[in-house]
């Protein structure tokens, strides 16, 4: 599924302008049961060192179609691995809702950021 994935964390090395660079990320919260108990395990600090570790998960056919889209739409759609049980969203541990969210304006870790569209079941 092509999830559009809007992210806050500006200090990520795959956050473009508010949208996530990675081909995939993984959203954790085993046993989560609000938006709080949830982050974004992808997240790496905005640094030469992570930018030349973090390559491998770059989503390059995505950056190129984002750059080249002519109106709005979201090319970058990375998957989403999530462990978070209690989501009305995880179905067979993939995030299955049409949009996503990740919170962490001033995360400097992962602990900092938080998936906004969890939803217990």
């Amino acid at each position: 599924m092509d999830t559009k994935l809007s992210c806050s964390a500006g200090n990520c090395v795959h956050n473009i302008n508010g949208l996530c660079a990675a081909r995939e990320i993984q959203v954790t919260g085993l046993t989560a049961t609000t938006s709080n108990a949830t982050q974004c395990n992808t997240f790496a600090e905005r640094n030469f060192k992570n930018a030349f570790t973090n390559l491998a998960n770059m989503n390059v056919v995505g950056e190129a179609k984002q750059l080249f889209a002519r109106n709005s739409s979201v090319e970058m759609s990375p998957k989403i691995a999530c462990d978070a049980q209690n989501c009305l969203y995880n179905k067979n541990k993939i995030c299955n809702a049409s949009s996503v969210q990740i919170n962490g304006l001033q995360a400097q870790t992962s602990e900092l950021t938080q998936c906004e569209t969890f939803r217990q079941s």
